[in-house]
């Protein structure tokens, strides 16, 4: 009987590999994503070059055939697709050209000759991401040369070929013409009737370019792999307020619509521009959380708080976005709090419906109906299923068939926060026609428990859904972009991580996706306090790409091995027989942007990531630690916990070259294991530490009398030595460098050392720091203050206080300069915060009254 238990296991274990594959080649089978070239933006040297044979040219004879996927978004140049060089040094030319009177077009040149085809564009066309398949067809013997785009042929002769040509073929940048435009390629063949050589361009990284068969044929210079955009998370915007606002999409113009007591601020998705304009009214909703839901068809916003206030007033509020009006809807609202519920309206936006949440130390699985004719949420009855009472669950917006999809979240199947909780990853399907639920399934996931955040976006075929999902029981904790099969649950990981503060619970995450420019983006709000919050914005391209394709694509590409093909066919057998055996049951997923905004409430910095510095090769330490390639791409996500704390370890330790001798690395990263036992666990570590910085210049992993040491050279940029290197200057005999700190404030003001790391060992290298910074940047308040430049100031005064919370020169001249900007009243406010947080952490009142920091006697005149 166990022997048949196990079988019936074994079996089942190889129906769910099986299954999962088959039920995601589609996305394998994506990872053909393409090359992306460095254009006229770029400087000349590093602009994308692409040979497709860099050796061993072959030769075509009768017909030289070419097909590939053509992306371009360009609007200002003209550029080189691609140049055919012959033996005989003739040159042939596919170019690019954006003509001012909006007609985008190609052209087919015999080059320094003659233009020989003109095909023209769509402007609708010309988008990231939208692809335009090209043919061509050189029959050499013929002497025609034949264009397939669009549906269209183009034709053109006299071209005076051999019958066999030897082709030099380059894309972009090429020996003649270094002309480049805003353009990628996917999906290359170069053929005749004998031969083809299949080049999927499904690189990750390198220089590199491979065949179909994993054989070397290609080199690119200075590449842009398209599939890192589809893993990696890319910043785009950040939005700091004091007070709470709110965000959320706008399908309409593709705009993330940010929204304060007072005004709106845009965010173009696809140009990156920033646009801030005051309401004609103020919000006449008080903003504790900022929640809001857009309304296409009405083309409005409604802002919306559920909880009932202390005396009545409007709850929920409309805003035309034409008009930029506000409009009182009405002052409905429901008992008790609902952190973490979901909103979502019927099929034609006619209903609002809310469901679920946490509140009074309660879970909630109630739905409720906006009833706008008698101002109130009305509960919904539903049949069918019942949905425990949970918190933290996503929900989709709903389909033609008025259905929604609920997923996941926090609670228990009473509500009561007394017995405690658990996470369920469970799928239901709401049919908002009928009120009918379904249980689609309940699955059991083998890793770290999760919870997804609001929303649920679906597949354009409805066989999936992707989800983002975080440990939210962690204050520093990460997202990842799940793909779930709604028919049974079977889910991988599509994406790489984004780091998160997740401290209060008013901190609130949204997935959405842009079908127009086929991407994800994330938008997170994370409070510091009550009144004080920051919304980042990233994105994602798509398709995304699998966490275990991503770990595949780090392996050196070769040719496929037969036995792939053997464990799949065997697999898929077994899954046949098995199949004659069990019935299974169902089972429980550019453009540089505009300068920042010269907001009128200097209560919101707006720092636009389009404008950071990519450096290459740069660590910085000051704030958020982030490290990037030679290429300037992001790789903070190749570095686990441990990784990441050996890497500080030696970085510290190597600024003055003398490293960390082998002991000392165990007893700090393993402080609970004895030495010797560290020894397989510390190589390994050690070994992906190589392989990640492998990637930068500049740093280099030694190991000399049991010591590790990184060597570095000028090629290495970190924020940390440079800023450290000043203050010696300045804290040494020489004291005329005092003013050179501000050079640097910008790489300062990122915050802390190592803020977001509380390791203990950090603990006096932190304070040592901060020690040399503060008689430093502390006089600077003053002298920029009297110099007028109050916004300094500020930036100022929070690196100080950020240090030193109750320092009284930074809170002086914080409000002496937040009184000339925002007047005397708001400077009272933040006055009084800070005087009831001073009394509550030291347990006595602050001396020192308002009117004597900010007396008009004490004003520079």
């Amino acid at each position: 009987m166990i022997k048949k238990e196990k079988v019936l296991i074994l079996h089942l274990k190889v129906y769910k590999i099986v299954l999962l594959f088959i039920l995601f080649a589609p996305a394998l089978k994506s990872q053909a994503q393409g090359l992306m070239f460095n254009s006229n933006d770029s400087l000349m040297g590093q602009r994308t070059s692409y040979t497709v044979f860099s050796s061993d040219v072959p030769t075509f004879h009768d017909h030289l055939r070419m097909s590939f996927d053509l992306s371009l978004w360009d609007k200002e140049h003209l550029g080189y697709v691609f140049n055919i060089i012959d033996g005989h040094k003739n040159s042939y030319s596919l170019t690019y050209i954006y003509n001012y009177n909006g007609s985008p077009a190609l052209n087919f040149n015999i080059d320094s000759k003659s233009n020989k085809i003109k095909i023209p564009l769509h402007l609708s066309q010309l988008n990231k991401r939208v692809w335009i398949n090209v043919k061509v067809d050189i029959d050499l013997k013929a002497n025609v040369v034949t264009f397939y785009v669009n549906g269209q042929v183009y034709k053109a002769v006299d071209f005076g070929f051999d019958d066999q040509i030897t082709p030099i073929v380059t894309f972009g940048k090429n020996p003649h013409y270094s002309d480049v435009p805003k353009m990628a390629v996917k999906n290359l063949t170069i053929s005749n009737d004998n031969k083809t050589y299949t080049f999927p361009l499904n690189e990750w990284s390198g220089n590199d370019v491979h065949d179909s068969s994993g054989e070397i044929l290609g080199h690119v210079d200075n590449p842009v792999w398209l599939i890192n955009g589809s893993y990696f998370w890319e910043k785009r915007v950040t939005f700091s307020f004091h007070g709470v606002a709110g965000a959320n999409f706008n399908l309409q113009d593709q705009s993330l619509l940010v929204f304060k007591s007072d005004s709106l601020i845009r965010y173009d998705m696809k140009s990156g521009g920033i646009s801030t304009k005051v309401f004609q009214n103020k919000v006449p909703v008080p903003l504790l959380l900022g929640k809001s839901i857009i309304n296409t068809r009405e083309n409005k916003l409604y802002a919306y708080e559920v909880l009932r206030a202390p005396k009545p007033g409007p709850c929920i509020a409309s805003l035309d976005l034409n008009t930029l009006k506000w409009d009182v809807v009405g002052i409905a609202n429901i008992k008790e709090q609902r952190h973490h519920h979901n909103i979502f309206y019927d099929k034609d936006q006619n209903d609002l419906y809310l469901f679920g949440g946490y509140g009074s130390f309660a879970y909630h699985n109630d739905f409720f109906k906006l009833n706008k004719q008698t101002d109130s949420w009305d509960k919904a009855t539903f049949t069918g299923d019942r949905i425990s009472p949970r918190f933290f669950s996503a929900s989709s917006q709903a389909n033609e068939s008025n259905e929604v999809y609920i997923f996941g979240g926090y609670g228990n199947q009473s509500g009561n926060q007394i017995v405690g909780g658990r996470h369920f990853y469970d799928l239901y399907q709401v049919n908002l026609s009928n009120h009918a639920i379904k249980k689609c399934w309940e699955i059991k996931p083998n890793e770290e428990d999760f919870v997804p955040t609001n929303n649920l976006i679906i597949s354009k075929d409805g066989k999936y859904f992707y989800a983002l999902c975080y440990p939210h029981e962690r204050p520093k904790t990460q997202l990842r972009l799940y793909k779930f099969s709604i028919k049974n649950g079977l889910y991988q990981v599509v994406s790489g991580t984004i780091p998160v503060t997740s401290e209060r619970i008013e901190s609130d995450i949204n997935l959405f996706f842009n079908p127009v420019q086929d991407e994800f983006f994330c938008i997170i709000q994370e409070f510091s306090d009550p009144n004080r919050s920051t919304i980042r914005v990233l994105a994602l391209e798509f398709p995304p790409v699998s966490q275990q394709e991503y770990e595949q694509s780090q392996k050196s590409i070769g040719p496929p091995h037969q036995v792939f093909k053997y464990v799949i066919f065997g697999g898929v057998a077994i899954l046949v027989i098995s199949m004659a055996f069990l019935i299974i049951k169902k089972r429980r997923v550019k453009q540089p942007a505009p300068e920042p905004l010269e907001e009128e409430d200097t209560g919101v910095a707006v720092i636009n990531k389009k404008n950071d510095e990519k450096r290459a090769n740069a660590i910085y330490l000051l704030g958020e630690f982030t490290v990037y390639d030679k290429n300037s791409r992001d790789i903070t996500y190749l570095f686990s916990p441990k990784i990441k704390q050996l890497f500080i370890l030696l970085l510290l330790n190597s600024q003055d070259a003398t490293g960390v001798v082998s002991k000392k690395i165990s007893t700090i990263l393993w402080p609970d294991k004895d030495v010797a036992k560290t020894k397989n666990i510390k190589g390994v570590t050690i070994n992906h530490l190589r392989n990640i910085i492998a990637d930068i210049e500049g740093i280099e992993l030694t190991f000399l009398n049991d010591t590790y040491c990184f060597k570095l050279d000028g090629n290495l940029f970190c924020d940390y030595f440079i800023v450290t290197s000043t203050l010696e200057l300045i804290n040494g005999p020489d004291k005329t460098a005092e003013a050179a700190i501000l050079q640097y404030f910008d790489l300062i003001a990122r915050g802390g050392l190592l803020q977001y790391i509380p390791e203990t060992w950090l603990d006096d290298i932190k304070l040592g720091y901060e020690e040399a910074l503060m008689p430093v940047i502390l006089p600077e308040v003053k002298r920029v203050y009297e110099s007028g430049d109050f916004r300094k100031v500020l930036d100022i005064a929070r690196v100080v206080l950020n240090i030193d919370p109750f320092n009284d020169t930074a809170l002086k001249y914080k409000l002496k300069a937040l009184r000339r900007i925002k007047g005397i009243e708001y400077a009272r406010k933040v006055y009084d915060e800070f005087t009831a947080e001073y009394e509550k952490s030291l347990g006595i009142s602050y001396e020192v009254p308002f009117d004597k920091i900010c007396s008009n006697k004490t004003e520079p005149r």
